[in-house]
């Protein structure tokens, strides 16, 4: 019988795992690996941000040359509604601030 019951707690070990869970890592770790994550995710922001202005100017320049305005209020409520709908109300001022920082001078 105990040879049995010893088989169990073994068999019941091995089921459980018999290694323990993981510590839960310290708060100085987490926030310098997540601050070392944001730096890269701003890094590729900035970047695509840098494309995305190349793109506006281009669109402006081909639209004004064309007689157009410079500005499609249409276009850019489309946009709007694309980053509030990912993000909320915040992505509602994001997307705001990106059409006004690259809109161009408005002569």
């Amino acid at each position: 019988m105990r040879v049995v019951l010893a088989l169990l707690g073994v068999l019941t070990m091995s089921a459980c795992g018999s290694t323990p869970p993981p510590a839960p890592a310290a708060p100085s770790d987490v926030i310098s690996q997540q601050r070392t994550r944001i730096d890269d995710l701003d890094r590729q922001i900035v970047e695509l941000l840098g494309q995305r202005k190349e793109a506006s100017e281009a669109v402006q320049r081909a639209r004004t040359s064309a007689g157009g305005g410079r500005v499609d209020p249409s276009r850019e409520q489309v946009i709007i509604d694309k980053y509030r709908a990912r993000l909320g109300d915040g992505g509602e001022k994001i997307a705001k601030a990106v059409l006004e920082a690259f809109r161009g001078p408005s002569s």
